[in-house]
């Protein structure tokens, strides 16, 4: 199989590059800055086009020329830079997006999976949010993905177009970099794993539904090889950890594997604004699991913890 993977050196898309150039498919890695440290393992089994999603003609050409399959669409702006630069945001979520489902429509690329967001839910949201919650986003990010999850759609009921996506809820994984409002979770695990002390910058009570980043991975597989029978409701919440935790019991999960964790609490005013109106602590997942039998390998913060240290010791290399 010809698989197109936008953003496949990225935290997820190299772990799906990793697995299908195992199962011996012909991978194709669309980046506009690609981290060739993160594939390094299978560099010499992948193709890599350095392009950019915003331009259609790049799109096309990758998609025409490599006589795609399937693609996994995990290219984007992540939250962060897209609220600090909304413009360049919508070129690369949106009008990406729109590109790559024309280039699947023009040259019958086979299955589009595209990777959504808990930040679609915002204003408005209850404790729980399933798949028929209305989406009221507050960032452009969230705006973005609801926008495109839609326009997926349309592509589906209008071109036939084998359209599939999935909301994850904050993602964590090793060498993250970037602050975001949810990046405490990832942080209170892995500085203490480094021996070094965390500033954690929301109340202990503070919430966010959480998935390990290989479980994101994972569930990209999975609907992208469910049958095409199976896929009703089209775009799903997918949950990871359950339930979900609060950033004071992370804490003592950590405290339990790393006895001399040094964490303090400063919450930072302008993030705890947005956990204001963001209060989803119950992600509903029971379409996925029903449709098309997802189902989380990393369910709790022992056992991510457990496999994040693993990671830092085996390939410190990727993570830096």
């Amino acid at each position: 199989m010809n698989v197109l993977i936008t953003g496949g050196t990225g935290f997820i898309g190299a772990l799906l590059a990793r697995a299908h150039v195992e199962r011996g498919d012909n991978v194709i890695i669309f980046d506009i800055a690609p981290n060739m440290s993160r594939i390094q393992d299978v560099a010499g089994a992948v193709t890599v086009i350095q392009g950019n999603l915003s331009y259609a003609a790049e799109v096309n050409n990758v998609v025409c020329d490599n006589r795609i399959e399937r693609i996994l669409h995990l290219g984007s702006m992540l939250s962060a830079p897209s609220d600090a630069n909304p413009w360049a945001s919508f070129q690369v979520n949106v009008i990406g997006t729109m590109n790559v489902l024309e280039a699947a429509r023009l040259f019958d690329a086979g299955t589009v999976v595209f990777p959504s967001t808990i930040a679609t839910f915002g204003l408005d949201t209850d404790r729980v949010a399933d798949d028929a919650t209305v989406q009221h986003p507050t960032t452009m990010y969230g705006c973005g993905k609801a926008y495109c999850e839609n326009l997926g759609r349309f592509y589906r009921n209008k071109f036939g177009v084998d359209f599939r996506g999935i909301r994850f809820p904050s993602v964590i994984g090793p060498g993250a970099k970037v602050r975001h409002v949810s990046q405490y979770n990832a942080w209170m695990i892995e500085f203490p794993l480094r021996g070094k002390p965390f500033e954690c910058f929301v109340t202990e009570n503070t919430k966010m539904p959480t998935m390990y980043f290989k479980d994101a991975a994972n569930a990209v597989d999975a609907i992208a090889s469910a049958p095409i029978e199976s896929i009703k409701t089209v775009n799903y919440n997918v949950a990871g950890i359950t339930p979900t935790t609060s950033a004071k019991e992370i804490e003592t999960v950590v405290r339990r594997h790393v006895p001399g964790a040094h964490i303090t609490y400063i919450p930072d005013p302008v993030i705890m604004k947005y956990y204001e109106t963001f209060r989803v602590e119950t992600f509903d997942d029971s379409r996925a699991r029903e449709e098309w039998g997802w189902c989380p390998a990393y369910p709790d913060i022992d056992t991510v913890l457990l496999d994040f240290k693993a990671e830092l010791r085996e390939h410190p290399d990727w993570y830096t």
